[in-house]
């Protein structure tokens, strides 16, 4: 049986690279047919920019910065969005509070706020602010989720043996909503990234990603564009997948204890 599962993925796999390659090479045909590079750039040509890009220093502080910002402004969502969570739980006051904080953060489009934050903060923050009001809406609801499909049945068993509050927070709500905050969290962080570098595109914050991708877009380096692209989703990859392990072990965690 596991052999059998073993090989379904392995075809899964060739498939999905068959697949990568037939869009690659349609690619490749439509960039020749057009033959100019400010339209269209080709794989290899992307390919070639970005082997460039990663041999100089300038793209790997621009990555620093704007990683750094971006993960700053996650880390404030995903604190204040979980706190806020609980005490919404908690007391109804702070619910009826948050609910029309949270709808704004869920329905003023990214530009409206990040025209707002250029005003309010300098843009060397920007894509931290960004960040956190895109990430917080989804951390908040993500663990409100989570503490409302709690067991009630362990809860009222705590509550018979007299289990203290820190007890049943450490043993029986973390592990249920732990969860919930990691998809959550997962998806707060692509979307961080993309919000992100979206606000430095519109601050043109020196030094940053979003810098760099303004020059581009002002000389129309078609194959820079798409390689700085590859670099972005990169990054945004390995935040999420570090997001998703973190969350991991915090599980694995509480179920050693």
């Amino acid at each position: 049986m596991r052999h059998s599962i073993t090989n379904l993925n392995r075809f899964g796999q060739i498939r999905a690279a068959l697949a990568a390659l037939i869009w690659l090479a349609l690619w490749q045909i439509l960039a020749m047919a057009l033959g100019q590079e400010y339209l269209l750039a080709s794989p290899v040509q992307v390919l070639e920019r970005l082997l460039h890009l990663l041999t100089q220093g300038d793209t790997w502080l621009a990555a620093l910065r704007s990683g750094g910002r971006i993960v700053l402004g996650f880390l404030a969502a995903a604190l204040f969005g979980a706190a806020l969570a609980f005490l919404s739980a908690r007391f109804p006051w702070v619910r009826d509070l948050t609910q029309p904080l949270v709808s704004s953060a869920r329905a003023v489009p990214v530009a409206s706020f990040v025209i707002l934050a250029i005003i309010l903060v300098s843009t060397r923050w920007l894509s931290t602010l960004i960040a956190f009001v895109i990430g917080f809406p989804l951390i908040f609801g993500n663990v409100t989720e989570g503490i409302r499909r709690r067991d009630k049945g362990l809860k009222e068993v705590a509550q018979v043996f007299q289990v203290s509050a820190a007890r049943r927070l450490l043993y029986i709500d973390l592990p249920q909503i732990l969860p919930y905050f990691k998809s959550g969290a997962v998806s707060a962080m692509g979307l961080c990234w993309k919000s992100g570098i979206a606000a430095e595109l519109i601050g043109i914050p020196d030094g940053t990603i979003g810098e760099k991708l303004y020059i581009v877009k002002v000389n129309l380096y078609t194959a820079e564009l798409f390689a700085w692209t590859v670099i972005i989703v990169l990054l945004s990859g390995a935040a999420s997948r570090l997001v998703a392990l973190a969350s991991d072990a915090a599980m694995g965690g509480l179920e050693k204890l």
